[in-house]
């Protein structure tokens, strides 16, 4: 592998190296100046951020189980900005956490989970695929139960661990179920071999079913208000933005990739799940009197929006998927940035206490 090819991979490694900076701050920072770990990493991310936006080539690394191109690189750009945008408006939660002193742990576990993110969507094998998935989920969990005195984090954190084991369980199974009737676990060999047979079919819904848990289709979504409404504010943002949209945009590369050849299957039952996933999120949303679990419910309902761009199956559906991702991260980020400034001023969070505001 020649050097050169290594640039291929500059989102992974620049955040490799952020991560790693980052804990060795931690490690020989004195406990009482974490602050500097705050603009350390914030200026490195930052950094890390602005050089992404450069153009790569297009490639693929390690035999075809890493692949870039210009649609993978946009995603993971609008990702990094938007992760950014989490870590600005965390400031003022991370300064009533500097006692606790696990500003530290924050950064590398929201950078951690970014990096399994770009992994999964740069995914050109199942096994990556996999592991980036795994790599981003549990510190999610992790993050959601990251308030450690406040009991409804901890139970978000459970609650997120014990379901998400579970459908990776189910994920995984269809993995080996495809392994099993193709006899590999790259895409392009994978899209070649794959027809209508009963066992790969039902190895599709497996493995469908585990991203529906990630992005919260109905009837996957029972975790998400519970977990959004648990979790500290700006994590809660976290998982409603850039978790899902990479979780969506690795699934409409799945669709695209490897299961083309039956596209007359999975269709239909798209198209169902996403008129069942607007109409349960939008009704649920009236009823709540949470702004953070009004917000999950509209998150449910944005996911069937996506669907509805996946069900083109052509350019121009994936193209839709990438600009309502990109609109959907930054109007939820700022929407939750609003509901932050305000939980952080007044510690309220009902939309009862919005009146008069």
């Amino acid at each position: 592998m020649k050097l050169s090819d290594w640039w291929l991979m500059r989102h992974e490694l620049l955040l490799f190296i952020t991560i790693v900076a980052v804990m060795l701050g931690e490690i020989y920072t004195k406990p009482g100046s974490k602050n500097k770990i705050f603009l350390v990493a914030l200026s490195m991310f930052s950094v890390v951020a602005a050089i992404g936006i450069f153009p790569v080539p297009h490639g693929e690394l390690f035999g075809g189980m890493y692949k870039t191109d210009a649609v993978r690189t946009l995603v993971k750009n609008i990702l990094q900005i938007g992760s950014l945008v989490v870590m600005f408006q965390s400031i003022e939660w991370l300064r009533q956490l500097e006692k606790q002193e696990k500003i530290g742990e924050y950064f590398v576990i929201i950078l951690a989970s970014l990096l399994g993110m770009f992994f999964m969507i740069s995914a050109g094998d199942l096994m990556m695929l996999y592991i980036g998935l795994e790599t981003a989920t549990i510190p999610l969990a992790v993050l959601a139960a990251y308030d450690s005195y406040r009991n409804q984090s901890a139970e978000a954190g459970v609650k997120l661990i014990l379901l998400s084991a579970l459908s990776t369980g189910v994920m995984l199974f269809g993995i080996s179920m495809i392994y099993g009737t193709t006899g590999s676990i790259y895409f392009a060999e994978i899209a070649t071999r794959f027809g209508s047979n009963p066992l790969q079919i039902l190895a599709f819904v497996f493995l469908f079913s585990g991203f529906a848990f990630k992005i919260a289709l109905v009837p996957f979504h029972f975790w998400a208000p519970d977990v959004y409404e648990g979790a500290p504010m700006n994590i809660t943002s976290y998982l409603s933005t850039i978790s899902k949209g990479a979780a969506a945009f690795a699934l409409v590369l799945v669709l695209y990739t490897v299961f083309g050849s039956i596209v007359e299957i999975w269709q239909p039952m798209i198209y169902t799940l996403a008129i069942i996933t607007m109409l349960v999120g939008n009704l649920f949303a009236l009823r709540q009197k949470n702004m953070k679990r009004f917000l999950a419910y509209s998150s449910i309902a944005q996911a069937g929006f996506i669907l509805l761009g996946i069900m083109g199956n052509s350019q121009a559906g994936m193209a839709s998927v990438v600009y309502f991702l990109l609109v959907y991260v930054f109007s939820n980020l700022a929407a939750f940035g609003v509901i932050s400034a305000i939980y952080y001023t007044t510690g309220k969070e009902n939309m009862n206490d919005y009146k008069g505001l």
